[in-house]
């Protein structure tokens, strides 16, 4: 009969060593893969879900060239699809308008020119025509004032010697006619006096008048008082022929409108007015896309805050390889989505609005992208980056 020692449970346990738990872990090696792969598709799968990238779209700036006035378009030299440089003449304005007005500034610049000489001596005749015309007034109211004084003096002395005549009266010394003898020439003067104030009066509106003549045309000359006169006009002549030339490069610069430059480089997208039609000021003659290294990401409003300034990542796009980007700055508010660019086809179909913050990334080395292309960014390192490009999970 076998006893419990008998049995294989009384034999002592087995030791485990380092080399046996190794060698079982070796044999179980597929599971540590399976597993491996498995955690690899979750972390895809999560990175890849609705907010798991940030969408965005390459900064589209546009410009759009129209003339400054109506003209008729002579001639456009790109047609869609051509890549323009920056200063580049893209479409010409008839000129025919603008030419002759700046013939006529011309002309008038150069007749001014040459009569400078003529104006000068204009002027100083001027001059001294106000100067005569104010002394001779001047020599006009003194000699009024003059005989005022004179008048003046002359009634003062007859009316003493009539009071003299009245006291001689009134004690019956002289006769009446005697008396009376003075009155008649005191009341000529009287007359001769109201007859003088009033003259000195309009001596003195003359004057006036012709000192702010004088005075006006000193002010067109802008002359100071006890000024050189030739140096004011010659000063005036210049100033005029500044604004005369100001009026010639006003209508060259007009003309140069007429030219149609591209002010950056870029792509020609549309044709708006083509040669022989009229374009108003405002209508799009020629529209060119300019290339551009930004772009606008939507950080989706449950992820607010979680990507900085400074942190680089990839802008996967659908066919091309991804471009190393950098966010360069942050919008301080919320906004919401375009649908362009919403996470998913069933979102931009949708009726739900979608809220995010706009980060602006910029390019961090070389490559280009087409204005108004669209793309995910992913902040992820180089190597997994090329490897989604080779596995075909950019988008």
């Amino acid at each position: 009969m076998k006893t419990a020692s008998d049995t294989i449970y009384s034999q002592p346990p087995l030791r485990d060593k380092p080399s046996w738990r190794w060698r079982r872990w070796r044999d179980r090696w597929p599971i540590a893969v399976w597993l491996a792969l498995a955690v690899t598709g979750v972390f895809c799968y999560v990175k890849s879900t609705q907010f798991g990238v940030l969408s965005g779209s390459a900064l589209m700036m546009t410009q759009n060239l129209s003339p400054l006035e109506a003209a008729r378009v002579k001639a456009v030299f790109v047609k869609i699809g051509d890549s323009v440089t920056n200063g580049q003449i893209l479409a010409q304005m008839d000129t025919t308008v603008a030419d002759s007005q700046l013939a006529e500034a011309e002309a008038a610049r150069a007749a001014a020119e040459g009569s400078w000489e003529a104006y000068e001596e204009q002027m100083l005749g001027l001059l001294r025509s106000c100067d005569d015309d104010i002394a001779s007034a001047e020599t006009a109211l003194d000699q009024q004032k003059g005989r005022w004084e004179s008048d003046s003096a002359r009634l003062a002395e007859l009316k003493s010697m009539q009071t003299k005549r009245d006291a001689l009266f009134a004690g019956k010394l002289i006769t009446e006619i005697e008396e009376d003898a003075l009155r008649p020439e005191m009341a000529g003067l009287a007359k001769e006096l109201n007859t003088d104030q009033q003259l000195i009066q309009m001596e003195e509106t003359t004057l006036a008048g012709r000192k702010n003549a004088r005075q006006d045309l000193q002010q067109g000359l802008k002359l100071a008082p006890g000024g050189d006169v030739k140096e004011a006009i010659a000063q005036k002549t210049a100033a005029q022929t500044e604004i005369l030339k100001a009026a010639v490069e006003v209508k060259k610069l007009a003309i140069e409108n007429c030219s149609l430059r591209s002010r950056a480089d870029g792509i020609v997208s549309d044709i708006g007015v083509y040669p022989g039609a009229t374009a108003k000021p405002g209508d799009n003659v020629v529209s060119v896309v300019a290339a551009t290294r930004s772009i606008i990401g939507y950080l989706p409003e449950v992820r607010e805050g979680m990507v900085k300034v400074g942190d680089r990542g990839y802008a996967f796009r659908l066919t091309l390889p991804p471009l190393k980007v950098r966010a360069v700055a942050d919008a301080p508010e919320v906004d919401e989505v375009p649908p362009a660019v919403r996470p998913s086809t069933a979102a931009q179909q949708g009726a739900v609005t979608f809220r995010a913050q706009r980060i602006v990334f910029e390019l961090d080395g070389p490559g280009k992208l087409m204005p108004g292309e669209s793309v995910q960014i992913r902040l992820t390192s180089q190597f997994w980056a090329n490897l989604r490009f080779r596995l075909g999970l950019q988008w």
